[in-house]
C-alpha cells in the first residue's frame, strides 16, 4: 500500500522515499527545464533574487499568490503577510503559471504543482481559520497528473494522483489518508476527462 510521506523532504534521498511511498514508479531525478515567467515582478526575494509574481487566486475573500525567482525555482506561496517556501522547489521542481490551484471549502486548501522527470510533483496547503500551513507530505504522479478538488461531496477538497503503473488514480484526504482508487485501466485515456482528470465519487472504490 503506498502511503504519504510524513516530513518535507529536501534531499535527493529525501527525493527518492517520495517516490517509493507515494507511487510504484521510479523516483523522480532532481532536473527539470526552467519554464518562461511572463508576468512581472514582486519586491519579496527568492533565493539570491526578486521574486516574480506566477499567478494569483482568491482563496474566501483573499489573494494567495505564487512567487518563484526568474528560474522557477525558491518558490513562494503568499497569503496576506503569511509566507511559505516551497518544498518542491527545494527538491528541484521548476514553478511556472500554471503551478496553483484552489479550492474554497469549509476547509479551503490550495495545491503547488510542478512538472519533475516526466511526473508532476505537488505540494499542499490547508487554509485553517486564515492560517495556512504546508502539510510536507509532496505527492508525485507518474503520469503528469495531480489535481485538487471536491470529488466525494464533504465540502472539503481531495488530492488525486494519477498513476501510470499501473493505470489509476489513488485520492488523498487534507491529512493524507488514502481515501480510495479507481478501478485499475488499461489506458490513461479511459480515466474520466483524461488529460483533465475530473472524477466523481461513483468512480471511487476501496484500493486493493
Amino acid at each position: 500500500m503506498v502511503t504519504a510521506v510524513v516530513a518535507a523532504l529536501v534531499t535527493v534521498g529525501a527525493l527518492a522515499g517520495v517516490a517509493s511511498l507515494r507511487d510504484r514508479g521510479e523516483a523522480p531525478r532532481l532536473e527539470a527545464a526552467a519554464p518562461a515567467i511572463s508576468q512581472q515582478g514582486s519586491s519579496a526575494e527568492c533565493g539570491n533574487g526578486p521574486c516574480r509574481t506566477l499567478t494569483t487566486q482568491s482563496v474566501d475573500g483573499a489573494r494567495v499568490e505564487l512567487l518563484a525567482d526568474a528560474a522557477g525555482g525558491n518558490g513562494r506561496f503568499q497569503s496576506g503577510g503569511q509566507v511559505i517556501q516551497t518544498s518542491i522547489t527545494e527538491l528541484g521542481a521548476r514553478l511556472d503559471t500554471n503551478s496553483l490551484s484552489c479550492v474554497a471549502a469549509s476547509v479551503s486548501a490550495c495545491l503547488v504543482t510542478a512538472p519533475l522527470n516526466g511526473g508532476r510533483l505537488g505540494e499542499l496547503l490547508v487554509d485553517r481559520g486564515g492560517d495556512w500551513r504546508s502539510m510536507d507530505k509532496p505527492y508525485f504522479s507518474t503520469a503528469g497528473v495531480v489535481v485538487l478538488g471536491d470529488v466525494l461531496g464533504t465540502d472539503a477538497p481531495e488530492v488525486t494522483v494519477v498513476e501510470s503503473s499501473p493505470v489509476l488514480a489513488r485520492m488523498y484526504g487534507l491529512d493524507g489518508a488514502v481515501l480510495g482508487c479507481t478501478r485499475t485501466y488499461t489506458y490513461l485515456s479511459q480515466l474520466r476527462g483524461w488529460p483533465d482528470v475530473r472524477l466523481s465519487a461513483s468512480d471511487v472504490r476501496r484500493c486493493s
